[in-house]
């Protein structure tokens, strides 16, 4: 359960450091955005000294960086996505969480707007993957199998955007833990999920913007994308094998 105690870890002294530092220089809305890179920075600076320390040889494709099928990915992935957004739209229904937001959206000049994004849709998805998805479930995998890895990540996953979401859409976002460590077993890779993650929360930022930030939706998985396929060099080609902890 180590893996566990490092992402709990790694959460928790992320999120004390971004709020140290939007406490010390004020609460502004350059310094908001940029605790976001600051938190997931922390976090995978814990997950990767953990991650040494249990893997004879830690490399990029121990973590889920690898190559893999295009179009069973892009299946599985929409797969994941049109679920999650079905059970968010139920959450949303049933307890009226999640519906206001536009038309309260405030105008962001370009220095917090490009901040917001890349901490929100770039940063976030390729951290809480790796975390997660490439150390975690794996990690889990190998104690009691991909099932109970799977729900055990995604619950740990709800509960790490306790301060992001309200109370009634944890469970939504627990829904999409689940499905992307199913998209992560199935292709072998965390590129699928990483995409997927931008993909969600770039369309989460146009929404809460008022449409300021669509631009995000396009940009901000391609963006995530081409930092990490330099890193993603060995392809998945045996899946159960490449979910498993090195």
């Amino acid at each position: 359960m180590s893996a566990t105690l490092a992402v709990v870890v790694g959460l928790a002294l992320g999120l004390a450091a971004a709020y140290v530092l939007v406490t010390a220089a004020g609460d502004g809305r350059t310094t908001a955005a940029a605790s976001l890179l600051l938190t997931d920075a922390v976090l995978l600076a814990v997950v990767l000294v953990a991650a040494a320390r249990g893997a004879h040889r830690l490399g990029a494709s121990t973590l889920g960086l690898r190559r893999t099928a295009f179009w069973p990915a892009v299946g599985w992935g929409l797969a994941v996505l049109a679920g999650a957004w079905a059970i968010d739209g139920l959450l949303s229904a049933l307890t009226g969480a999640g519906g206001s937001g536009s038309g309260h959206a405030h105008h962001l000049a370009a220095a917090p707007a490009v901040l917001l994004v890349l901490g929100m849709a770039v940063s976030a998805p390729i951290v809480e993957e790796i975390a997660f998805r490439g150390y975690l479930f794996p990690a889990l995998t190998s104690w009691r199998g991909p099932w109970v890895g799977a729900l055990i990540t995604a619950v740990l996953f709800g509960a790490g955007h306790v301060l992001a979401l309200p109370a009634p859409l944890l469970a939504g976002a627990a829904a999409f833990g689940f499905g992307a460590c199913l998209l992560r077993w199935f292709t072998g890779s965390l590129l699928p999920g990483i995409a997927i993650h931008s993909f969600n929360n770039a369309i989460v930022l146009a929404a809460l913007t008022g449409g300021q930030l669509w631009w995000a939706i396009l940009a901000a998985p391609l963006v995530a994308l081409a930092l990490c396929a330099p890193f993603a060099r060995a392809r998945a080609a045996d899946v159960q094998a490449s979910a498993a902890v090195a």
